[in-house]
């Protein structure tokens, strides 16, 4: 199943955390928004080289979503930060948030129950 859609719009709200939005094209200039583009080491990174392997192998593994929005294209990468203890309770908690929201059956089988385990372990 796909997770990086084009889509006319944002993307869908989702249990992977993803860092800011960049703008690649628009019809008149070139501009970028929000996070660094794919490559570029953040802050205190040791390894230019290391930090660029990791992250296309993230993006291998779960590609950036894209859309467009009054004819700019868009890029949202998944975050490559490591993930704190706090950070693993908040997704638990956003996990049974969601499983209630949209109505997941506690036994059998469940496309809403699948889809919203399959992101958390996306996360992790």
């Amino acid at each position: 199943h796909a997770r990086a859609a084009m889509a006319t719009n944002a993307p869908l709200s989702s249990l992977i955390k993803y860092d800011p939005p960049v703008l690649v094209t628009t019809t008149k200039k070139v501009e970028k928004k929000g996070a660094k583009p794919a490559g570029v080491p953040k802050k205190g990174s040791v390894d230019m080289k290391g930090v660029s392997q990791t992250e296309d192998i993230l993006n291998s593994i779960l590609p950036p979503r894209e859309w467009t929005d009054e004819g700019q294209l868009w890029v949202q990468h998944v975050s490559s930060n490591p993930a704190t203890r706090l950070d693993v309770i908040n997704l638990q908690e956003q996990l049974d948030q969601r499983l209630q929201q949209r109505q997941a059956r506690e036994t059998g089988i469940c496309p809403v129950r699948e889809e919203l385990y399959a992101q958390t372990f996306d996360e992790l």
